[in-house]
Parts: C-alpha cells; sequence; structure tokens
C-alpha cells in the first residue's frame, strides 16, 4: 500500500513537471512573434474558506457590485528589482495614492515571458502565500461597511488547491495578450487561533451585508439566490475554468486599484 502511495506520488510529480515544461515550451513562440509587444502579467493567491458546502465570498471594493474570493496580487520585495528589471518588467501605473506599490501586476516585453514565469515559481524575493494571504485578509476586513475588526491569525495555515494558469489571452478592447497566476488555497484550523478566526469569520458572514456564503451552483452561474452576482475568478474555488469574462476594466482614473 505504501509502495502504491509513493508510485502514485513520483506518477504525480512527474505529470506536473512534464505539463510545466509544456506550457514554457509554448511560450517561446512570444519569443519569435512580436518579441517585443507587451504582455500583461498579474500573479495572485486566492484563499478558500468554506462550510457545509458554501464558500466564503467578499465584495470588491471598487466593483460593488459582484462578490470574489479573498486574496489578491502577491508583492515582490527590494531584491526582486534587479531581477525584473533585467527581464524589463513595468509595474502597472496606478496613479497617485496608491497603495499598491511593488504588486506582481504589470507588463513586460512577450519574449520574457518564461523568465518571469520562472522567477515567480521559485518563491525567491516575493511574499509567501500566508504573507499575501494575511496582509489582504487584514486589508479587506477594514474596507468593509461597517468594518469587521477581527485579528487575523500571525500564523495562517494553509494548503494548496491548485494553481491555475489562465492565457496568454487577448484582453477586449486593449492590445496586450495577458498572462495570470491564480495560486488557491484552503484556510486550515489546524491551530487554536485559526479555528477560532475561520468560526467568527464564518458567523458573521451570516449577517454581514459585504460577505456572500454561495454554493458552488450560484458560482458557476455567476449569481447568488438572493441576486447579488459573484465574480468570475470565484470559478477557481471549484476548478480550473474562468467561467465568465471579467468584468469592463475602469479607467486608470476611476479605479486606483483594479482587480487581478
Amino acid at each position: 500500500m505504501a509502495q502504491e502511495a509513493v508510485a502514485a506520488h513520483v506518477a504525480l510529480t512527474i505529470g506536473l513537471h512534464l505539463l510545466d515544461r509544456i506550457r514554457r515550451i509554448r511560450f517561446l513562440k512570444y519569443k519569435l512573434v512580436r518579441p517585443n509587444a507587451d504582455m500583461r502579467v498579474a500573479f495572485s493567491a486566492l484563499l478558500r474558506i468554506c462550510e457545509g458546502g458554501r464558500y466564503l465570498l467578499i465584495r470588491n471594493l471598487h466593483r460593488p457590485q459582484t462578490f470574489g474570493p479573498f486574496g489578491g496580487v502577491y508583492k515582490y520585495y527590494g531584491g526582486a528589482k534587479k531581477e525584473l528589471d533585467e527581464i524589463l518588467f513595468r509595474p502597472q501605473d496606478l496613479g497617485p495614492g496608491s497603495d499598491m506599490k511593488d504588486d506582481l501586476r504589470g507588463f513586460l516585453p512577450r519574449k520574457n515571458l518564461v523568465r518571469v514565469d520562472r522567477w515567480f515559481a521559485a518563491s525567491h524575493e516575493r511574499e509567501s502565500p500566508g504573507e499575501c494571504l494575511r496582509r489582504e485578509l487584514t486589508e479587506e476586513l477594514k474596507e468593509t461597511k461597517p468594518s469587521i475588526r477581527l485579528p487575523v491569525p500571525g500564523a495562517l495555515p494553509l494548503s494548496l488547491v491548485r494553481v491555475v494558469h489562465e492565457g496568454p489571452l487577448h484582453v477586449p478592447g486593449q492590445q496586450y495578450l495577458q498572462y495570470r497566476v491564480f495560486e488557491v488555497f484552503e484556510g486550515q484550523a489546524s491551530t487554536t487561533e485559526a479555528s477560532s478566526f475561520f468560526k467568527s469569520l464564518l458567523k458573521i458572514a451570516e449577517s454581514h451585508g459585504d460577505l456572500l456564503m454561495a454554493h458552488a451552483e450560484e458560482i458557476i452561474t455567476g449569481r447568488a439566490r438572493d441576486g447579488r452576482a459573484i465574480g468570475p475568478h470565484a470559478a477557481y474555488f471549484i476548478g480550473r475554468k474562468n467561467l465568465r469574462p471579467d468584468d469592463p476594466a475602469f479607467p486608470p482614473s476611476y479605479d486606483k486599484r483594479p482587480t487581478v
């Protein structure tokens, strides 16, 4: 039995490695076709919290008509700037006053897509999933109205659900292609602090207007039973397909913090 489990793990590891190689080989065409044209990239972590077949979502601050996952774009550290400069990464210009400084969201020449994908996968000089999701949880809970004053655990136990590589795809109304990576994690109540936090948050969600508990069927259709709209990225909680197009982006002057 143990040998079968080891063999299955080895087969899975080899399979994932091959898929990774195939994806990056596919990226090589961008070195040949319009290599210096812009490619938009974004690397994000999403937090899945579920209970009784329902998934916890939060109102989007800048698209208040929709609800989506907790989480957001990873930040890079100062030590990453040299390598990001070498691949000509340009952070997305979000205007003065933005709190999205050092986000892994921006543009680079298409020919450097393989290099930025490898750099991200190496996990050097950027936030860990726990750091990213703890920061996002703290910010997003403060932004609810009324504000949810619930301390986020200092250590946030997580397990990886899946990694979704989206694109490169054409963006409607734009000249560039877009490549995004979404790492989906499950919150684990494996410590007393984490268990208390998740229980309290789920209890608050039952009556707070900025939180929504949605069944998988509602996520698939994009609409909760009470009529509230659900954003497309919530679909990554239950699979690898984005079932609907993104909401139209706001112009930069109107949206200082675009979604992932």
